[in-house]
């Protein structure tokens, strides 16, 4: 039998809330520790059970959702956040991954796709974001500049495919490499960004303008 997947919910709709609570627990191997209706009540849940994962509504009163991440990543490292929002602003986006969000995924999507998402965070498997009316692209800051400069044309092609949802199986049937290719590619962008994941490097691209996203992607088919 697979291992309990233990989490914590947060969000200031009480509706919202028992009902997500609802689909969750009536899944098999998903257990819900807690639910907070603030980011205070959203740590201290963090910080009691560390759960395996938090999910986080972006917009509750009282709350700076940045805050709230990067806090319960330094009580709980292990924990991976989840954040759930009606707020797909690019914007709102990049900043919840730059204070440490490992996924996120659109208020407006399945029970289904947010149980898949909760279990392939917790697996470890890709899983990228939805963007949905990003604004325009910044001009590229010199740092950023100067990271960008070391990266090849192959690796700024990979970098926009990850972008735009695509593992790395994908990539190589695309680009027609191999397998292991594509993931030292992904590798060397990590390292080459100072990143630490695919979601962090696609997010560091669209915020400094390497790449543009598409402004009609939908939530990825590994959501479905």
């Amino acid at each position: 039998m697979a291992e309990t997947i233990r989490i914590v919910l947060s969000d200031d709709h009480e509706v919202f809330l028992e009902g997500l609570r609802m689909v969750l627990e009536g899944e098999v191997n998903l257990t819900v520790e807690g639910t907070a209706h603030d980011g205070d009540g959203a740590l201290r849940l963090v910080a009691e059970h560390a759960p395996d994962v938090l999910l986080l509504d972006l917009h509750m009163p009282d709350t700076e959702p940045a805050v709230v991440i990067a806090r319960s990543k330094a009580v709980a490292p292990a924990t991976k956040i989840l954040v759930l929002s009606a707020d797909t602003r690019h914007e709102a986006v990049m900043s919840a991954v730059a204070a440490g969000a490992d996924a996120f995924v659109p208020k407006d999507a399945s029970s289904r796709q947010v149980i898949r998402a909760i279990q392939k965070l917790v697996r470890g498997e890709d899983l990228y974001v939805s963007y949905v009316s990003p604004s325009p692209m910044s001009c590229l800051e010199p740092g950023a500049a100067l990271l960008a400069q070391t990266l090849s044309p192959r690796e700024r092609h990979v970098l926009k495919l990850l972008a735009a949802g695509r593992s790395n199986q994908q990539i190589a049937d695309e680009c027609y490499l191999s397998l292991n290719t594509v993931r030292t590619h992904v590798q060397n962008i990590l390292v080459k960004l100072g990143v630490h994941s695919k979601l962090q490097a696609a997010a560091f691209a669209m915020r400094h303008g390497l790449i543009e996203p598409d402004r009609n992607e939908t939530i990825p088919a590994a959501l479905r």
